[in-house]
């Protein structure tokens, strides 16, 4: 559309010729003098109109179109708002962290789709039925362990983890699946993987994982294991960046964050 040449009318300043378009300002050369306008902007309510009609019409369609972007993009902020307000309010368990026992066959899959299975129940009415994760919420943490076939149990290390994402409810997960969180996941190379019971010394005696795949275990382990990892976020690459998978649990875990300088 070429609107340098075309009449023009204005609400106040009468009739006028348009004699240049730079992008968003458009010039008008009126009677008393040139006047600059925001473009699409000053064609609203009509304030600008040209005569050809044609053009006029595309106008209107960018106005409208504009408009559209702008209500999507205030309801995007609604919407972020009201997720920020459901994070600070929702009511968090100091026991809703959970790790996960993943067979080696099933590894790839999952660090490739990033969906995780909480297993079956193994006894009761609901013996057979996938696990539904009720204690998690969107402050849940997961983390990927395994134990090798011939391996004792003490040998079980973290391979990786990441949170659930932000509109997860635990209680709603009927089928078992838990999605990963878009941003923050982490798999974690051969020398990063941590083992995983040393964490646990101090709270449990015997080592033991039993026959669920689902564990849940506290928001305050769940900070020192990724304090204690914020080294793998530090090369750059696709994953979040570093201390910020730490950062954003704490935030949604209402913890205070500690310095990369402090220790236990």
């Amino acid at each position: 559309m070429q609107l340098i040449g075309q009449a023009i009318r204005h609400e106040t300043f009468g009739k006028g010729i348009v004699t240049g378009w730079n992008r968003n300002i458009l010039t008008v050369c009126f009677p008393g003098g040139d006047k600059r306008f925001l473009y699409p902007d000053a064609f609203a309510r009509r304030h600008l109109t040209l005569r050809n009609q044609e053009m006029q019409a595309e106008i209107q369609e960018l106005l409208l179109a504009k408009e559209a972007e702008k209500q999507e993009a205030q309801q995007a902020m609604q919407e972020e708002q009201e997720r920020r307000a459901l994070l600070q309010h929702m009511k968090l368990s100091k026991m809703s962290q959970a790790a996960f026992d993943v067979e080696e066959g099933q590894l790839n899959a999952l660090f490739s789709e990033w969906v995780i299975s909480t297993g079956t129940y193994i006894s009761g009415a609901s013996k057979g039925e996938p696990r539904v994760p009720a204690r998690m919420k969107p402050n849940s943490l997961c983390l990927i362990t395994h134990r090798g076939t011939n391996e004792p149990e003490t040998e079980r290390r973290i391979l990786g983890m990441c949170m659930v994402r932000e509109d997860f409810i635990g209680s709603c997960c009927v089928d078992g699946q838990i999605k990963a969180h878009p941003v923050y996941r982490l798999t974690l190379k051969k020398e990063e993987q941590p083992l995983f019971w040393p964490y646990f010394s101090e709270k449990t005696a015997r080592r033991s994982w039993g026959n669920a795949s689902l564990k849940y275990f506290s928001t305050e382990i769940a900070e020192k294991i990724l304090f204690d990892l914020r080294a793998c976020w530090t090369q750059p690459g696709d994953g979040p960046e570093s201390g910020i998978f730490y950062q954003y649990f704490c935030m949604v875990n209402r913890l205070p964050a500690r310095n990369p300088e402090e220790t236990d």
